[in-house]
């Protein structure tokens, strides 16, 4: 674990610190992402991931081999689990974040056929490029190996830091911490958003028989529920949304801790190592 976390850490810092220096000026390139249709924090992002993914797989290499390898790539393909999960994880961070924005006073828009095919592309653009090696690092490799240890709660909090760490220099990048004292406001609000999510994680991890997929598709809904540019952005129009995005993230986190309460312990983590084994 510490390894992994020298080489995502350290990796990610020292790359996405180019890039801020490119988003600037200081260095040439800062059109490069717009030939491919993309821009500066799509490109950062990308890299983020790239380096979280590689650390994993080789720090995983490096301690079980190439078994150890095709294990974790298993579970970050494993399709088959209940459905009542896979409902969990694709609709319900939506679905409840939708709601809530309409009751907190947001009107409904309907969106137009092109709108919502649109949102099913970047949603499965985002999942395969992004969240699915996101996860297969922190979900997959390093909270897999904290729950061994601890408590389910405990493991995600650990998590948390490094997750919430990691995604600083993205804020730079895009200019959301633009000076020093912008730093502290914002670690703090990472902190505790992380800590909610990183639970969420950890129970649709326990919940869908270890598999890394559903955990990365928790990740794109939520996002997709919480970015201006998201599903639920485009079915309601009112500055409640955000918000809501954020109650809906602790309330299914809360609802999944209460009926998932007897399979958080570090017991259930060793049998599902097991099983793995097997």
């Amino acid at each position: 674990m510490p390894a992994y976390l020298v080489l995502s850490l350290g990796g990610a810092y020292a790359l996405l610190s180019v890039m801020v220096l490119i988003e600037r000026d200081v260095l040439p390139g800062r059109g490069v992402p717009g030939l491919i249709g993309s821009d500066m924090e799509e490109a950062a992002s990308f890299v983020l991931v790239l380096t979280v993914l590689a650390s994993a797989l080789l720090v995983t290499y490096v301690e079980g081999g190439r078994s150890a390898v095709r294990q974790l790539v298993r579970r970050a393909f494993r399709w088959r689990v209940p459905a009542r999960w896979w409902a969990i994880a694709a609709l319900s961070l939506p679905v409840v974040s939708f709601l809530l924005a309409l009751a907190l006073g947001d009107s409904f828009t309907p969106p137009s056929a092109g709108t919502l095919v649109h949102e099913g592309m970047a949603m499965l653009f985002a999942l395969a490029v992004i969240n699915l090696a996101e996860e297969t690092g922190w979900a997959g490799f390093l909270q897999s190996r904290l729950e061994r240890r601890n408590q389910l709660l405990l493991a995600s909090a650990l998590t948390a830091v490094p997750f919430a760490l990691v995604h600083v220099p993205i804020r730079v990048v895009t200019r959301e911490i633009a000076a020093p004292e912008d730093l502290v406001g914002n670690l703090i609000a990472l902190l505790v958003l992380c800590l909610v999510i990183r639970t969420l994680l950890g129970v649709v991890l326990r919940g869908a028989l270890n598999s890394v997929l559903l955990v990365a598709v928790t990740h794109t809904s939520f996002n997709r529920s919480n970015n201006a540019d998201g599903i639920v952005a485009d079915l309601v129009d009112g500055d409640a949304r955000t918000f809501a995005a954020l109650l809906a993230s602790l309330a299914v986190t809360v609802v999944l801790l209460a009926a998932m309460r007897r399979r958080l312990s570090r017991f259930e983590r060793l049998t599902l190592d097991q099983n793995e084994a097997a």
